[in-house]
């Protein structure tokens, strides 16, 4: 399979002029096709295809563009829409010297923040927005998203607020409401989420980590589980997410032992033994190796 190129959002964020950004994690930015030639004379664009380590949502405000997601053609112009998840493989192409837009790009260790009590989406949603990464908006519907977006970007710039993490987490729940609110009007007119085979191998594998990840680390329980070799498993999962299983493994790991070591009565060592580790000093090197910090560092952090 192709080996694409991951662009990180503190990478794509030096080549946008126009960005307002929380801690690299979270980002508001104006795209403005008058630039477009600038960013190609100094090599920042992206023309080749990529996957975004984030979730990137794009309000078209004028002009037009053509852009490839996962290789199917799109023609965006005013008002459309765009929801590019990580799973996506984008391809820009040339855009109109009069095009504008609002895009917000959301990294995912931001997005695992948001709401880690409620870890489990829709298979059916979720797919719902793949299948469907560009739609057009009404005039009136685009203007309340673009309202919406920057009101996101000046709580962005409260940059001494005590409380400045929990300010955007908050905000940005409250902006994926608004979104989710106008896209629940447009449901019927979407592509019904139908899962292909691999698709449904990536739901039931999804749907087994969120049962059996805290005991079972290895990506042969699974690949048994679904009848599959773990190569396969793998294969399928790279394809349609960008990650291999250890990695869905070692992300799901991870934020359970985040939400664990939040608790103040549970002790690292409890944490280790609820997450089926050997002992706490192989729980500690696996945090740290995912984290950069140890787990004791990381709850006196939090």
């Amino acid at each position: 399979m192709e080996k694409l190129l991951i662009i990180e959002i503190k990478e794509l964020n030096k080549s946008i002029a126009s960005c307002d950004s929380f801690q690299d994690i979270l980002s508001v930015a104006d795209l403005d096709g008058s630039l477009s030639m600038q960013e190609e004379r100094r090599g920042d664009d992206y023309s080749y295809p990529i996957r975004l380590n984030a979730l990137l949502i794009v309000m078209v405000l004028k002009g037009s563009a053509s852009i490839k997601i996962d290789y199917v053609d799109y023609e965006i112009k005013e008002h459309s829409f765009l929801t590019i998840m990580p799973a996506h493989i984008i391809q820009t192409q040339p855009v109109s010297e009069d095009f504008k837009a609002v895009m917000i790009v959301a990294d995912h260790t931001f997005l695992e923040d948001l709401r880690p009590e409620n870890r489990s989406p829709s298979m059916m949603n979720y797919m719902r927005v793949r299948k469907n990464p560009c739609i057009d908006f009404t005039p009136e519907e685009a203007k309340h998203i673009e309202k919406s977006m920057e009101l996101l970007r000046e709580k962005i710039k409260l940059r001494n607020h005590f409380f400045h993490k929990e300010v955007m987490l908050n905000s940005f729940m409250a902006f994926l409401l608004e979104m989710a609110n106008i896209l629940m009007g447009k449901r019927d007119s979407l592509v019904l989420p139908t899962l292909s085979r691999k698709e449904e191998i990536m739901n039931r594998f999804i749907q087994l980590l969120l049962v059996h990840c805290k005991e079972q680390h290895g990506v042969t329980y699974y690949a048994e589980e679904l009848c599959i070799t773990p190569q396969y498993l793998s294969l399928v999962l790279k394809e349609l997410s960008g990650k291999s299983a250890n990695k869905w493994i070692d992300d799901a790991l991870m934020l359970e032992a985040k939400i664990l070591l939040k608790m103040p009565q549970t002790t690292v060592q409890q944490v280790a033994d609820m997450l089926n580790f050997s002992d706490q000093s192989t729980f500690g090197k696996f945090f740290k190796k995912h984290m950069g910090i140890s787990p004791m560092e990381y709850r006196k952090s939090h």
